[in-house]
């Protein structure tokens, strides 16, 4: 990025965003590496523009204002604004949950998730899911790097479900036959297609527990043709 003030003012959004607590100067300062008083300007300025507050001395949080912004990047975005309602219309129809996600700077992005509010998810969001919990993320990581390379990057990420050998298998299947199809030793399953999207691969799933949804080659149909029906909505 050639304006280095919006690169540092958008590395200071970024961390301020991922603090699971209120973050102080200070330790914006050791995790970006810019200097006190440039630090002090951006963090007053964000806190004026309405995108971080003040939660104590020299300390920030995510405002509104930042929430906010999130909130509209995927309500307005044209691929959630058209794959959204056709993943959320097949899943009711099915009885199954459906989601749609993607990977930025190594982390797992949910455009929609059927189960968002569910009772199961930890304060009603599960937008932070680790990477190495989700085939999505090994779908897309395939596709972006190959089977090979696409298996050991998940097997780097945190919480990783799978053995070795498994995400191997299942990332030579995606590359192979355009699909990952899991079933676990408790009969919940998960299918995952992955789909291009202005350069960048993100996830189609359909997934539930034993007995959700019926036959598993129909829902391997579905899910196929679920996901042929957002990339024509796309073209």
């Amino acid at each position: 990025m050639k304006n280095r003030l919006l690169e540092k003012t958008f590395r200071v959004l970024e961390l301020a965003a991922a603090a699971e607590e209120p973050v102080s100067l200070k330790q914006l300062g050791e995790m970006s590496g810019i200097p006190p008083s440039t630090l002090s300007r951006i963090a007053a300025d964000l806190v004026e523009a309405g995108y971080l507050v003040r939660s104590g001395p020299r300390r920030f949080e995510p405002a509104l204002g930042l929430i906010l912004l999130g909130q509209n990047a995927i309500f307005n975005s044209p691929l959630s604004r058209l794959a959204n309602p056709l993943i959320r219309s097949r899943a009711e129809a099915l009885g199954v949950n459906g989601a749609l996600a993607g990977m930025e700077n190594g982390q797992l992005v949910y455009l929609y998730r059927s189960d968002l509010y569910g009772p199961d998810q930890l304060n009603g969001m599960p937008c932070r899911v680790p990477p190495g919990c989700s085939y999505i993320a090994l779908a897309i990581l395939t596709m972006e790097s190959g089977a090979e390379e696409g298996a050991e990057q998940f097997l780097q990420q945190e919480s990783c479900r799978l053995t070795c050998e498994e995400a191997h298998h299942l990332a030579a299947s995606v590359a192979e036959h355009g699909y990952l199809h899991r079933v676990e030793v408790d009969g919940c399953w998960n299918i995952c297609l992955p789909i291009e999207y202005r350069h960048r691969f993100y996830g189609v799933s359909l997934y539930g527990r034993k007995g959700q949804g019926g036959n598993p080659d129909r829902l391997l149909f579905e899910a196929a043709l679920l996901t042929s029906r957002i990339r024509n909505a796309l073209s």
